[in-house]
């Protein structure tokens, strides 16, 4: 045995052994690679049952006893600080013996990610079973914030004439993500930040439009391609921002469409509906992706 094999063979051992004690599998997956600041920053973790026994997590006894936590580290390598305690995922789950379960959880509703940076997450599961905690490869990330375009702030309608009038920034963003710069809308004021959507893709071409009914409805124009236009509309319930409508729409007449407000209601005029399939064709949000300025207040929460 040459010196080489003597020091590779008790590595591959050690491996091996290390592959043959797992008694649970752990995969994290994130949504995206790149994130806005305050999109939420999803991650799924499946949990694979492999130690040939039925582990119940949240029973009343220590032995009916486990927890999923996770690790979430800065670009610096420091523990990122967490913001709000986190309810235990593993809570109510059951696995059988080979049963597997998906688990999804919003990371940094709980810790502090919301400033530009690298961040890498690890999922980690103990149960009183197990002789030894089950930690995840590490899922790594990057969160940045927008270049902001348009900025308006709206009122939200009341149930009664004596409430108060809630109002809500809304900004629209031009964001760098992975492969192309992207348009995303953000819902916020001093202490919250309600929503963010993204949209379509930033082209240097008309300039976005947004304006407000007088119903506080939303109403967005993007232009995304040299021909096709996107128009959105977002209404509140509550203070949860939903999409209500969105349309595509091409020229009607040569001049480009445009948000008008002359028939004393907000319409899209130059505009006709782009033909799906001819005009545009819209890729599934969960279809396989290609291979890859001001400062918001940290003290700011996803709502």
């Amino acid at each position: 045995m040459n010196r080489l094999t003597r020091i590779l063979l008790p590595a591959a051992l050690l491996l091996l052994a290390g592959t043959l004690s797992a008694q649970i599998g752990l995969r994290l997956e994130a949504e995206n690679s790149r994130y806005i600041c305050y999109e939420p920053v999803t991650v799924k973790l499946t949990v694979a049952n492999l130690s040939g026994n039925t582990l119940v997590f949240g029973g009343d006894t220590p032995a009916q006893q486990g927890r999923i936590y996770f690790s979430v580290e800065g670009g610096n390598g420091k523990q990122v600080r967490q913001i709000t305690a986190i309810t235990n995922p593993a809570a109510d789950l059951k696995l059988g013996p080979g049963e597997r379960r998906e688990i999804k959880i919003i990371v940094n509703k709980y810790y502090n990610m919301q400033r530009d940076d690298f961040y890498t997450i690890r999922a980690l599961l103990d149960h009183k079973r197990l002789p030894r905690t089950h930690i995840s490869d590490p899922v790594r990330i990057e969160v940045h914030d927008g270049v902001p375009l348009l900025s308006k702030s709206i009122g939200l309608p009341t149930r009664n004439a004596t409430s108060v009038i809630k109002t809500i920034q809304l900004t629209l963003l031009r964001f760098t993500d992975t492969d192309e710069d992207i348009y995303s809308l953000r819902a916020e004021d001093e202490s919250n930040v309600y929503a963010v959507f993204r949209l379509g893709s930033f082209i240097d071409g008309a300039p976005p439009q947004m304006e407000l009914d007088d119903s506080s409805l939303v109403h967005l124009l993007l232009q995304i391609r040299p021909r096709l236009y996107a128009y959105y509309i977002f209404g509140f319930e509550g203070r949860n921002m939903r999409l209500l409508q969105k349309r595509f729409y091409v020229s009607a007449d040569g001049a480009p469409p445009s948000l008008s407000r002359a028939t004393g209601y907000l319409r899209i005029i130059h505009g006709k509906y782009a033909r799906p399939g001819i005009d545009y064709v819209e890729v599934p949000k969960d279809a396989p992706k290609p291979p890859k300025l001001p400062s918001v207040p940290e003290s700011k929460r996803i709502h």
